[in-house]
């Protein structure tokens, strides 16, 4: 029954997906892993779109990639997909930690766009898995810059801009691990600040009651990137094999959940109860799914995967649902 009801529920959000008109999106951290999967999607989906990066030369190599996908998508798909016209990608630097360029940010993309229709504050760090005393200082401060004090900054600027657009527009903060207040050894420091977002949250909710900006979370669970490979073990990649994704198969399910989101508070997430309790189920099945024995690598490179993935992009499987 519940995996009927997501079914049923998933085709509503792709059906209202497909007749939405194009966005105007801006993604922190887009220059590779989850960030650069989501403004493919939004891309594909012909909205429009900024990425955001410290790296001005991450920022121009994501560019030309993007657009390379955009072009290819269109060639394939020919005058069947009207919406991919109105796509569009640009890009600036933006250090999240800089309350200037962040305004700056929000600048830039209302002089290239018009508004900003939805804001992601994906940008983030880690720094691996290990106990607290072998964190250094620079480690915990550039965590908790990038991962909360980062996402503040940028809620608010995307705040201040939304309440002078007639139409609002909506924020998403990125969920993790800890955000639910539940322990992370080896993490602790990454742990702290997903909760600090989480109470971040429950007070905007409260502050923007009567708003037409709405705060949200997104949570892509594991997803393959750096960010969670870090440092990781032989171990923990045998358990990535059970519950890990690909970025491309991650933002798939989010993008369009996040183009048609309406209110506040709300929590869209990839992994579902239904999506657990496929994987539990076919745990057996996933061993030496992404990696072997030995914990090496058994996934197509990235530049391989999107060749494949955007040939089968049009197609909306069970799993997606």
């Amino acid at each position: 029954g519940v995996i009927i009801g997501t079914m049923i529920g998933a085709n509503m959000v792709l059906e209202e997906h497909c007749s939405a008109g194009p966005r105007n999106v801006v993604i922190t951290g887009s220059t590779r892993g989850l960030g650069k999967a989501l403004a493919r999607e939004f891309l594909l989906s012909g909205d429009r779109v900024v990425v955001a990066s410290r790296s001005s030369e991450s920022v121009q190599e994501t560019l030309r990639e993007l657009e390379e996908n955009l072009k290819g998508l269109m060639v394939r798909s020919g005058s069947s997909n009207k919406s991919l016209a109105h796509a569009k990608v640009v890009g600036t630097t933006c250090n999240v930690c800089d309350p200037e360029d962040v305004h700056k940010l929000a600048n830039f993309t209302l002089n290239e766009l018009g508004s900003i229709d939805i804001w992601i504050n994906n940008a983030g760090t880690n720094k691996g898995f290990r106990p607290l005393l072998q964190f250094t200082d620079e480690d915990i401060t550039q965590i908790l810059s990038t991962n909360l004090v980062g996402s503040l900054l940028c809620t608010r600027e995307a705040m201040r801009v939304m309440r002078n657009q007639a139409k609002g527009g909506q924020i998403f903060n990125m969920d993790g691990a800890g955000s639910g207040g539940s322990s992370t050894p080896l993490t602790a420091v990454y742990g702290s600040t997903k909760c600090g977002l989480r109470q971040l949250q429950s007070s905007l909710l409260k502050e923007c009651r009567r708003s037409n900006v709405g705060v949200h979370t997104a949570s892509p669970g594991m997803v393959l990137t750096d960010l969670l490979l870090s440092g990781s073990t032989v171990r923990n990649k045998q358990m990535f094999n059970i519950i890990c994704e690909l970025p491309e198969t991650v933002a798939r399910t989010l993008v369009p959940r996040m183009r048609v989101v309406k209110g506040t508070g709300k929590a869209i997430n990839y992994l579902t109860p239904p999506r657990i309790l496929l994987a539990l189920v076919t745990a057996w099945l996933r061993r030496g799914r992404w990696f072997d024995d030995q914990g090496r690598a058994l996934y197509a490179a990235e530049a391989d995967r999107i060749r494949n993935w955007a040939e089968n992009r049009t197609r909306f499987s069970f799993t997606d649902a």
